[in-house]
């Protein structure tokens, strides 16, 4: 998967009223270990969507994960406890069609995943992250 930064994820989404309303049915899990950008993206992520679950490590990540199966988990790859990458792992044991879209710092290999739907570079204009939900999410059983 390519890693996508602001404004390189132009594929012609532009808030259509369809898609408004996937994201409206949808729940999601956010984990990510940054107080401040877990907290943003919740809140706005709220307005849109059905449920929005937070983790601030891959451990929580996984525990939410196995609590409330989200249609879509957005992770970061650097964290405590168990990094992205692993509670990727983890959760694709479980769920082996789960949508999965990385955030991350850094652009290299060992930060993204061609097991993710989508690789996102941080920052992630919100827009953007809207649409990679909704592009993940109607992969949801099928294989990725």
């Amino acid at each position: 998967m390519d890693l996508t930064g602001p404004g390189k994820m132009n594929d012609g989404w532009d808030t259509k009223k369809e898609d408004l309303e996937k994201l409206r049915s949808m729940s999601v899990l956010f984990v990510e270990d940054e107080e401040i950008v877990r907290t943003e993206h919740s809140r706005a992520l709220r307005r849109r969507c059905r449920e929005v679950y937070e983790a601030a490590d891959g451990q929580a990540g996984l525990e939410q994960f196995i609590r409330h199966n989200p249609d879509v988990v957005v992770t970061d790859i650097e964290m405590p406890r168990l990094n992205g990458i692993k509670m990727i792992n983890k959760i694709l044991e479980i769920t082996p069609v789960q949508p999965v879209i990385i955030i991350t710092g850094y652009d290299d290999d060992k930060h993204r995943s061609d097991k993710a739907c989508v690789n996102m570079l941080k920052p992630v204009l919100f827009e953007d992250l809207l649409r990679a939900i909704v592009k993940c999410a109607g992969k949801r059983g099928t294989q990725l």
